[in-house]
């Protein structure tokens, strides 16, 4: 057996019902207590000050560390490509998908125009 009764009653019915007090007015002032606060504290608060006061406290935290660290793996990964030779270097970047620049490939882009044979009509 199951028994289901629904009940549509307002937050305010509710909390009256049960003998709650009645807190709409203490949150008001509550709230406009924060925003006067934080307008005051926005009127004198310098950005640069506030960095330059809290980046030694980044810099010091573990995630930071962490990030630095990951940072610092990934670079010397890629180094060996670049200080291998300008060949290997113009491979990695054709590899990856871009645009290879230089004499060279203006030479082969030249020659593989002249190699492409003309339609006939």
């Amino acid at each position: 057996m199951q028994i289901k009764i629904e009940i549509d009653v307002k937050p305010e019915e509710l909390r009256r019902f049960l003998g709650l007090p009645d807190v709409a007015g203490l949150q008001e002032d509550l709230m406009s207590f924060v925003r006067d606060k934080l307008g005051a504290a926005a009127e004198t608060l310098d950005p640069s000050s506030f960095v330059k006061e809290n980046l030694q406290s980044l810099k010091s935290s573990a995630p930071w560390q962490r990030l630095m660290s990951a940072t610092k793996v990934s670079v010397k990964v890629a180094e060996p490509a670049v200080t291998t030779g300008v060949r290997k270097a113009r491979k990695v970047v054709k590899a990856a998908g871009a645009t290879v620049t230089g004499k060279k490939a203006t030479r082969r882009k030249a020659a593989a125009k002249k190699s492409v044979p003309k339609p006939s009509a």
